[in-house]
This record gives C-alpha cells, sequence and structure tokens, in this order.
C-alpha cells in the first residue's frame, strides 16, 4: 500500500491507526517521510503537511481601451519594429511590409488605428476584390491586417468589439466576403 497517499488522505494520525488501515508495518515509510519533510510527529500523532509548490503564478487579463490615438501609418510602423522585428523571420518581414505598402496603406490611408470598424473590413475586401488580387493575397492582406488589429487592441488602442476571422482558402471553396466571420 502506498503509505504517502494514506498520509496524505488521513491529514493526521497515529501509528497504531495507519498500521491498522495499511495491515502492515509502517515505521520505516513513516520515518522517511518524515525525513523528507512531508510529515511532522507532534504529541503522539503524524500530521501530512501540504507543500505549495514553489511556483508563482501572473494572471494576465486584457488592457482597457484607453482611447489611444494613432494613424494607420505610424501602427504600421509600430508593428513592424516592436512585434514583426522581434518575432518573425526576415522573409516574413518583407512580405509584411509588402502587403502593408501596396494593399493596406492605400486603402486606410491616414485613418486612426482606433476608428477601423467592421463596415471597414467589409469594404477592404471590396477594395481587394475590384484591385483583381488573387483570392490568396486578399485572405494574407486581411489575415495580416486582423493580426495588426488584435495587437493594438492589446496595447489598448481598439475597443475589444472588433473582432473578425479569415478562414482558410480550400480548392472546395471560393474565397468572398461571406468567408469572413465577425465575431
Amino acid at each position: 500500500m502506498n503509505i504517502h497517499k494514506l498520509a496524505k488522505h488521513l491529514k493526521e494520525f497515529a501509528l497504531d491507526e495507519i498500521e491498522m488501515i495499511a495491515e502492515c508495518d509502517c515505521k520505516t515509510e513513516l520515518e522517511q517521510l518524515l525525513n523528507e519533510g512531508k510529515l511532522v510527529f507532534e504529541q503522539g500523532l503524524y500530521r501530512y503537511i501540504e507543500k505549495d509548490n514553489d511556483v508563482d503564478y501572473a494572471v494576465f487579463t486584457n488592457k482597457k481601451y484607453s482611447r489611444k490615438s494613432m494613424d494607420i501609418n505610424n501602427a504600421i510602423k509600430y508593428f513592424m519594429n516592436n512585434y514583426v522585428q522581434k518575432n518573425c523571420k526576415k522573409g516574413t518581414a518583407k512580405n509584411y511590409n509588402t502587403l502593408f505598402k501596396h494593399i493596406i496603406l492605400p486603402f486606410f490611408r491616414d485613418k486612426e488605428i482606433s476608428k477601423i470598424n467592421i463596415n471597414d473590413i467589409k469594404n477592404f475586401y471590396l477594395y481587394c476584390s475590384n484591385q483583381n488580387l488573387k483570392p490568396r493575397r486578399i485572405k494574407n492582406s486581411l489575415a495580416l491586417l486582423n493580426q495588426l488589429l488584435k495587437y493594438f487592441r492589446q496595447l489598448g488602442y481598439i475597443k475589444n468589439d472588433l473582432n473578425f476571422q479569415v478562414k482558410r482558402l480550400t480548392d472546395k471553396n471560393k474565397f468572398s466576403i461571406n468567408r469572413i466571420n465577425f465575431i
């Protein structure tokens, strides 16, 4: 029988009580638990000591919208310098820069990041379609815009009500505005 589990379950017990339950001589195992600091012996009773794991915990919450203002151009520069350069490979950074420069910036121009709404996202999709971009390029542009908006939502520049998801393309279904889920 596992004396450690039994001691943990009983919490406090006498030697004869645990031997009666375990139906064996438990002295050596109890001594071992005493040496490990899992038990203490006080006033004729063994008491199991719950040890706290030496793990620190942190609680992370979403920052509240702080109504900070930043235009899309500065937001992209900040995102590229503080997120992309630190977390992405050079090829990915180059692709992001191209998408921002040639597709996202021309549409949003000097719009503030906090003023972008769901209608802007839908209009951006239509803009991309009218530019005769391939479906994969449209999907990648929307996904990058979504990533940018999520980043600034975490920083507190954007309200939490602007959420959308871009689904992956498959050969079986075409990409359209109906493939964007607004959460």
